[in-house]
């Protein structure tokens, strides 16, 4: 077997917050954590909906792919 292109991961988090600043600030440190910190991501996609467990938080999954060149 041989190497060729990077392999295209894509890493699923899920977050529990209030807001969608809040959403974001906790979602990328865990992205720079498994993609390294010096790594371009791209959100693929984040579904939000009402967090049931706690009033007034949005449980979002956000879907990130490192920027391969």
């Amino acid at each position: 077997m041989q190497k060729t292109d990077p392999f295209p991961f894509e890493l699923s988090v899920t977050v529990s917050e209030r807001n969608p600043a809040a959403i974001e600030a906790a979602a990328y440190p865990l992205a720079e954590r498994f993609f390294g910190a010096d790594a371009e991501v791209h959100v693929v996609s984040a579904k939000v909906h009402p967090d049931p467990d706690h009033v007034g938080h949005f449980t979002a999954t956000i879907v990130f792919r490192q920027v391969t060149t």
